[in-house]
């Protein structure tokens, strides 16, 4: 019994491979295509600005700089040193958006950044970031590209002041990041 099992084996090792494999080789035909977009890139035109501020020593309190009107409003202590004419209240950050014409996109906006005075370099939180593009208006974390390939968006917070704080100019760079829907 134990030849004709060796016997099997050998003769099955000196079959040619050829007489196992498939005679006519597989064929596949296909269609691919590619298009070629304008990559899409951020121009960081104008830092987030707070202008220059003071409050009281007691208690603090906030600036809100609007995207929507450019406007700034105060809340409890904290008041303007200055007035817009000379250059030194607060506005939104200006952001241009560059790409392929037409082209709908989506932006990261972090939660929260940080503002730090232009004299004392004292840090404070910038919350209830808000976004506002030219093309589009109010319209959350998107935006589309006009004919040309560009937008414009401005971008505006709420800073925390505290009692006490000394008086400076105080301003943020927010870093945010687009890519195309």
């Amino acid at each position: 019994m134990f030849r004709p099992v060796c016997l099997l084996a050998l003769v099955v090792a000196l079959i040619p491979a050829e007489v196992c494999a498939q005679s006519d080789p597989a064929q596949a035909a296909g269609h691919a295509s590619a298009s070629v977009i304008e990559p899409i890139s951020v121009v960081p035109l104008r830092d987030l600005s707070f202008g220059a501020l003071t409050v009281g020593r007691q208690t603090g309190g906030t600036v809100a700089i609007s995207a929507q009107t450019a406007t700034a409003s105060y809340n409890g202590t904290v008041m303007p040193v200055c007035t817009g004419s000379d250059g030194c209240a607060g506005h939104p950050a200006l952001v241009a958006i560059l790409g392929e014409a037409g082209r709908a996109y989506r932006v990261q906006l972090p939660a929260m950044v940080i503002a730090e005075g232009q004299a004392t370099g004292q840090r404070l939180e910038v919350t209830s970031l808000v976004l506002v593009s030219r093309n589009r208006g109010l319209s959350g974390r998107r935006g589309r590209l006009d004919q040309e390939g560009s937008d414009l968006l401005t971008i505006g917070g709420v800073l925390a002041v505290p009692a006490a704080t000394w008086p400076d100019r105080f301003h943020a760079e927010i870093s945010i990041s687009v890519a195309y829907d």
